[in-house]
């Protein structure tokens, strides 16, 4: 009939579900949220004790193989750490989308989504940075593509830091930004280290649009000379601009999330920015990420919330995505919350011990269970 998770400590603050629930779920979708939910001929799933959360979201990472990739090995990664989507974060332009469309999204099991870059070449030769040569931000050839693959595409993608752009300052985001004027889609803005004051380039971004990065620790930042989050900075977030982490290996700094979180300002939406190279580095995976905000002092229904409602909401899903109330796509994430003493690192080397970890216990995609950790 269907599966019924019961006994778990469910955690779904978009949809105000908190606390000792059962949830089953059947034909795909949440039907019941409730305490003492009987069986009813349902495979009961003994979830006591465990934290029971939407189905993540990953609002950036990459999965393009040659391209800061995971390519094939993406579902072993998603399943087994609570992601059921995954939104690549520019790794192909117009050029190769459907390449990563043909070879990994369309064999892969975890919901995929895509920002396409405004470079026409993508991530595919990091060490010469894809804007250097100005011609591959072709507005038309990103528009034609996203209208091609409407279905998986939600936005345009731009890396303007200084090491990428070169010479062309502000103009790649400017394309960014008309490209997805016309195809009615997101900019993510990939921001460390800017050649302009950050101000500058969130005042070119729409309400709805997602700044990546926004806690590095390298060039004009969000926070002004007396190591305050800027005004300018306040005032964006205030018209609709999303924050979101997007760590990676170079985009996340203690000390800058430090100050942050003591003015209050959390991001909208934790994301792993997640490559070969971070998995086996700093940043681990999606959970480790949620586990260092969660340490760091991020209230834990805020963490879930990053996770889960807002990141629906910042590809236009919410309601559909990232919730356990009824009549949603069945994804369901559960966790032990573990209590002990826990280490994390920045992308610069600086560690802290934490007293929380998440450690994945059950991943269920589209009602059905996708991975399940091994018993010991």
């Amino acid at each position: 009939m269907g599966v019924l998770l019961r006994g778990g400590q469910v955690m779904d603050p978009g949809a105000d579900l908190t606390g000792a629930l059962d949830v089953r779920v059947r034909d795909g979708l949440v039907t019941e949220v409730r305490a003492g939910l009987a069986p009813d001929g349902d495979t009961v799933l003994d979830v006591s004790g465990r934290l029971v959360m939407p189905g993540l979201i990953d609002l950036h990472a990459h999965c393009f193989a040659g391209a800061s990739d995971f390519g094939p090995r993406t579902d072993d990664v998603a399943r087994s750490t609570g992601v059921t989507t995954w939104v690549d974060g520019g790794s192909t332009g117009a050029g190769n989308f459907e390449g990563m469309r043909e070879w990994v999204m369309a064999r892969s099991r975890v919901r995929m989504f895509a920002f396409l870059n405004i470079s026409a070449i993508g991530l595919t030769y990091l060490k010469i940075g894809e804007l250097n040569h100005l011609a591959y931000a072709d507005v038309d050839a990103a528009v034609g593509a996203a209208r091609d693959h409407a279905d998986l595409i939600l936005g345009i993608k731009v890396r303007n830091q200084i090491e990428v752009v070169g010479e062309a300052g502000l103009e790649p985001l400017k394309r960014a930004v008309r490209a997805a004027d016309a195809i009615g889609g997101r900019v993510m803005l990939h921001c460390t280290n800017p050649p302009r004051p950050l101000a500058e380039l969130l005042a070119l971004m729409r309400p709805g649009d997602i700044v990546s990065h926004f806690l590095h620790g390298r060039g004009h930042g969000i926070l002004d000379e007396k190591g305050k989050v800027a005004r300018d900075i306040r005032a964006a977030r205030e018209r609709g601009i999303v924050f979101d982490v997007a760590h990676g290996r170079m985009h996340v700094n203690f000390p800058v999330v430090r100050a942050a979180f003591a003015e209050g300002f959390y991001p909208d939406t934790i994301s792993s920015d997640l490559t070969s190279g971070g998995a086996a580095g700093c940043v681990k995976d999606l959970p480790t990420t949620m586990g260092k905000f969660l340490s760091l002092g991020m209230p834990l229904p805020d963490v879930v919330r990053a996770v889960t409602t807002n990141p629906a909401k910042a590809i236009g899903r919410d309601g559909r995505l990232g919730t356990l109330k009824p009549g949603a796509v069945a994804d369901v994430a559960v966790f032990d919350l573990e209590e002990g003493a826990f280490d994390y690192e920045d992308a610069h080397g600086q560690h802290i011990t934490g007293r929380h970890r998440f450690a994945p216990a059950l991943t269920l995609r589209a009602g059905e269970i996708w991975w399940r950790r091994p018993a010991t």
